[in-house]
């Protein structure tokens, strides 16, 4: 592998004049899997002396959900990058990293959010060229950024599979380099920074819980953690329906796993990063899976709790932690990084409001009740009396099966907390004979009807 630090040696393989070792258009030589390029402490050392003065320290701080996870819990807070996201710390060095040939042809990447942000503002500021490839599904609020940034952007490509094949042709055909946003071996460097800071920053550390994906972020701050203090535990957290890493670990290499939708769009990378998975294989201690409606009861938790606005995939690792799949970590001190902030509002509404519904505190029923005046009041004052607040009903007369003098009631309406909803569905079903909850997948052990 090229010395990170040495652009005489690493820009033959940098530029695209060099002959790649396939001769095919959507060959990545940077990311062989005949051939990985695991990186080493230096690497990540050398990367954060090169971006300290384009790239936040941000706070890692003690967070208040520690009394009631009975674990001392702090939060790296990288959504407080000027992109939102950790991505820029492997994006500027990157950038930094290019020979001064490849620097005036500059950079392409395929990528539907953070990556991208990253390279485009890093590219601006260095004044490096950048193309990237956006998906037709990208948000239009991220393409309109990267424009902001004068970045060259296009939109093609029905995923990021098919972004990705369209950028490598155009990176061979322009003479561009192409950077994986999660397996480059320079992103990766460049994202264990964040491991130098999380261990200068809080002493005596017991566990870092990392949100999984391509396995960039991961392989660079286990390397840099481990590395400075074998005995902390580095655990992998990934969304039950994208878990890359999990397959990869119990294969001994990367392997394909169909990813399917999830709130943890970050994540969701069918197959690991080569290169990632060479430097974070023998380094990671545990890979846990979560489910979605814990992925959204820790969005809804850092607002709360935090008033932090992160993203599903920046939230995986705090969804672990509440879900009690890392028993093992009660009364030990664990940092946590919230990864990115860069969540569509329209998505953070359905985030919340999942979250309330799988937390019981958001619920949905019918109910018959008497048509005859004052039927529909009773059941009104049955749920003020217990202190519930309705936020939507409509009754229906038309369709329903029993006596004309009933009438079905569907109610929307809002609890404090889980035991007061069991408290609203016992007394339902005391007063009324035809009750049916909609029942959102409960995270509460005894929450099955």
């Amino acid at each position: 592998m090229p010395v990170e630090g040495d652009t005489t040696r690493s820009s033959s393989s940098a530029g695209v004049s060099s002959t790649p070792a396939k001769d095919d258009a959507l060959f990545d030589p940077w990311c062989d899997p005949k051939n990985p390029k695991p990186i080493t402490f230096q690497d990540v050392s050398a990367a954060a002396f090169k971006i300290k003065s384009g790239v936040m320290n941000t706070p890692c701080t003690k967070s208040h959900m520690s009394s009631f996870t009975n674990m001392e819990i702090f939060f790296k807070k990288e959504f407080n990058q000027y992109t939102g996201s950790f991505k820029e710390r492997g994006a500027r060095y990157t950038l930094l990293m290019l020979p001064e040939d490849q620097q005036k042809r500059g950079v392409i990447a395929a990528s539907a959010g953070n990556h991208a942000l990253a390279l485009c503002y890093h590219g601006q500021e260095l004044q490096i060229p950048v193309t990237v490839v956006m998906p037709l599904v990208a948000p239009i609020m991220k393409v309109q950024a990267c424009r902001q940034y004068g970045a060259n952007v296009i939109v093609k490509g029905n995923d990021i599979g098919e972004c990705r094949e369209y950028a490598l042709r155009l990176a061979k055909e322009q003479g561009l380099l192409y950077v994986n946003g999660y397996d480059h071996p320079h992103i990766l460097a460049g994202q264990g920074t964040m491991g130098l800071e999380i261990v200068e920053q809080v002493p005596k550390i017991d566990a870092v819980v990392i949100p999984v994906g391509g396995g960039g972020l991961i392989a660079g701050v286990a390397l840099a953690v481990k590395a400075l203090y074998p005995h902390i535990q580095v655990i992998g957290v990934e969304s039950e329906r994208c878990a890359s890493f999990s397959a990869a670990m119990k294969a001994g290499k990367p392997v394909y796993v169909k990813a399917e939708s999830t709130l943890a769009d970050g994540l969701a990378v069918p197959m690991v990063g080569v290169n990632a998975f060479a430097t974070a294989s023998r380094l990671v201690d545990k890979i846990v899976t979560v489910r979605e409606e814990w992925i959204a009861i820790s969005i809804l938790r850092l607002v709360e709790c935090e008033k932090a606005v992160v993203e599903g995939a920046g939230a995986t690792a705090l969804a672990a932690i509440l879900a009690g799949e890392l028993p093992e970590l009660k009364g030990k001190r664990v940092v946590i990084p919230l990864c990115g902030g860069n969540i569509d509002t329209t998505v953070l509404g359905r985030c919340l409001e999942r979250g309330l519904a799988a937390d019981g505190r958001l619920v949905k029923f019918t109910v018959t009740v008497s048509d005859r005046p004052g039927g529909i009041a009773e059941l009104t004052r049955l749920m003020a009396n217990l202190g519930v607040s309705i936020k939507d009903m409509v009754h229906e007369r038309a369709w329903i099966r029993s006596d004309i003098f009933s009438v079905e009631v569907k109610v929307m309406a809002e609890t404090k907390d889980y035991d007061h909803w069991l408290e609203l569905k016992a007394a339902l079903e005391q007063r009324y004979e035809k009750v049916r909850f909609a029942m959102p997948d409960l995270v509460h052990e005894d929450g099955s009807l």
